[in-house]
């Protein structure tokens, strides 16, 4: 059961280049976002933690709520990936806005559109913005030195992300997804070495550690809702 000042992250997302598509194409791929969350939701065993299911709104953008706020990073990293992935024949990509606050308000019907909060407030905002500030990732709080912080930690990951290469988003989808390397490198048909040197390439250690950090952080929730005000 939910207090009202339990935490949750309100995951809102958007398609980059999403004009460019056809309806249908751009229905398929959304399909397939939808799926792909199931998937990872799965994989990290969120499904009790829904609060408000995967939703497709204004026709190019997603929204997600989830009681678990501090897997918000990596689900959305993964949701990321799948998309760049499943769709790197479109050059379709995904901006993502994390708000981590309070939900005040669940419509009984299930409605993203209806519900209101903190969070809901912090992620809507900041994926508004993200346009002018060129990132694909930001994760939104009531801190504002922690905002500044995790906005740094966020550009440093969008420049390293930016950087891989295929072969190395699927290496390190598996990886975060828990695989072994040596699970990873019989998929590939690549030695251990091979895998673990592509993953040092590109920086997967760096990744790790930031999305350990965000985790832990919510040792001290109270970081979280402290207000500028």
């Amino acid at each position: 059961m939910m207090h009202k000042n339990d935490l949750c992250a309100v995951i809102t997302g958007d398609l980059v280049k999403s004009s460019e598509l056809e309806y249908q194409d751009r229905e398929s791929v959304l399909s397939s976002l939808r799926e792909s969350f199931g998937s990872i939701g799965e994989q990290l065993h969120l499904q009790d933690t829904v609060l408000l299911p995967f939703e497709i709104f204004r026709g190019d953008s997603f929204q997600v709520v989830i009681a678990r706020p501090e897997r918000a990073l990596l689900l959305s990293v993964l949701l990321s990936l799948m998309l760049d992935l499943s769709a790197k024949e479109k050059g379709l990509s995904a901006r993502i806005s994390i708000g981590i606050g309070t939900v005040g308000y669940i419509p009984p019907s299930g409605n993203v559109g209806e519900a209101d909060g903190t969070a809901f407030r912090l992620s809507g905002k900041m994926l508004d913005s993200m346009k002018q500030k060129e990132q694909s990732l930001l994760i939104s709080t009531q801190g504002p030195a922690l905002n500044m912080m995790l906005e740094t930690q966020c550009a440093f990951f969008d420049l390293i992300y930016g950087r891989w290469t295929g072969i190395q988003k699927e290496l390190i989808m598996e990886k975060l997804s828990g695989s072994t390397q040596e699970e990873i490198a019989a998929r590939h048909r690549k030695s251990q070495s091979a895998v673990s040197q592509s993953l040092k390439a590109a920086g997967f250690d760096a990744v790790k550690k930031f999305i350990a950090n965000y985790e832990n952080l919510f040792k001290y929730p109270d970081i979280f809702l402290r207000s500028d005000q």
